[in-house]
């Protein structure tokens, strides 16, 4: 299954490359507060089986695009493959102006259980890893915009 999200801050790319490898550190646990908030919206609308135990994010080394840069990312939820099984993505941070700068989020994800999995996913579970990214995004936004505050 494909997943997209995006947003822009008014900062200029060379800025929030900069803020994003200060932040580097807290992107994991964003992530782990990402997936629970996730795992709560499931809870209301499923079944609870299938909490994670731990989940994992690892951010590769930029890549430089014709529009800006572009970051692999590796998320697994571990235990929890139901619910939000390893993301394959990319986050581009694209200058869209001297003092605006788009994030985007695109990646794959493959359900389990087959057919199941997949219907499963279009039902609820795919709008939880949609809200699941975007809270990461949305949290990602805030720490390299215009209000972030000093390191």
């Amino acid at each position: 299954m494909f997943i997209h999200y995006s947003t822009h801050v008014p900062v200029g790319l060379a800025e929030v490359e900069k803020r994003l490898d200060q932040v580097r550190a807290e992107l994991q646990v964003w992530a782990d507060v990402a997936y629970r908030e996730g795992e709560q919206l499931r809870s209301k609308v499923g079944p609870t089986a299938g909490l994670a135990k731990s989940v994992s994010l690892e951010i590769g080394l930029a890549e430089i695009h014709r529009t800006g840069l572009v970051y692999p990312i590796k998320w697994t939820a571990h235990g929890a493959g139901a619910l939000f099984p390893e993301l394959n993505a990319d986050l581009a941070l694209s200058q869209m102006g001297p003092d605006m700068t788009s994030l985007a989020l695109d990646g794959t994800y493959e359900p389990p259980l087959g057919v199941v999995g997949r219907v499963a996913d279009r039902m609820i579970l795919g709008r939880v890893a949609d809200a699941t990214v975007r809270n990461w995004m949305d949290r990602l936004a805030e720490a390299v915009g215009p209000t972030r505050q000093a390191v």
